[in-house]
């Protein structure tokens, strides 16, 4: 993989993780309160065992994906431009396929069984905020990496660009849909769509368990 993905995959990281820490920030100012959707009740999880939880599955993730880039990196990312047509073929095929498995992956997890032993961990955050999106069940957190991955191997080869693009969509949207911000804005709608649409599955449980494309809930009678 050339130097350049290296360099990209620092970079996207560093955005990441500014929209996440400004998000954080945002929700628990004065100056953008009357934004937030929800407001947050008094939480019982215990400041340490959060950022302990966000911190060992932040280190899992990037695990997996080190693992993933050392023994199928050279094999599936290819460093050429793709041209247009095919950046955003293979950004989209690729998270159309993940965002479909993640949806039975999700509701699935909504099993009582599993509910109580893995994904419930995630629903104690009834209003969550960004940094709370990967407060998870270590095994979730692996679930939802081998699937986006998986989806890369099945659909790849792919370009270095196509694959950033994709991973960079897949974290930002993960850390915006637990946000708990809208803004007015017209050029917040997505945004702010996918907020209200997450503010509902945790707020309802049953609804709403495809994380990035409205299609799949509303073609499987889930979509509220």
């Amino acid at each position: 993989m050339s130097t350049t993905f290296w360099i990209a995959l620092a970079v996207m990281f560093a955005v990441i993780g500014g929209l996440q820490y400004w998000l954080d920030w945002a929700v628990v100012s004065s100056r953008y309160s009357r934004y937030r959707l929800r407001t947050p009740g008094a939480s019982y999880l215990g400041p340490q065992n959060k950022w302990l939880n966000v911190f060992l599955n932040n280190i899992l993730a990037l695990s997996i994906l080190a693992a993933f880039l050392y023994h199928f990196g050279e094999r599936i990312l290819y460093p050429q431009w793709p041209g247009v047509a095919h950046f955003f073929g293979e950004t989209f095929a690729v998270l159309l396929l993940y965002d479909l498995a993640y949806y039975f992956f999700h509701r699935g997890m909504h099993h009582p069984r599993l509910m109580k032993y893995v994904h419930g961990m995630h629903h104690k955050v009834r209003f969550p905020v960004a940094s709370e999106s990967v407060f998870l069940n270590p095994f979730e957190q692996m679930g939802a990496f081998v699937l986006l991955l998986g989806a890369v191997l099945l659909l790849g080869p792919i370009s270095e660009a196509s694959f950033l693009c994709m991973f960079f969509l897949y974290s930002s949207i993960n850390v915006i849909v637990h946000s708990n911000l809208v803004f007015p804005h017209p050029a917040f709608r997505l945004f702010n769509f996918w907020v209200e649409k997450h503010d509902v599955h945790h707020d309802k449980f049953r609804y709403n368990y495809a994380s990035i494309f409205p299609f799949w809930d509303q073609a499987f009678g889930t979509s509220k």
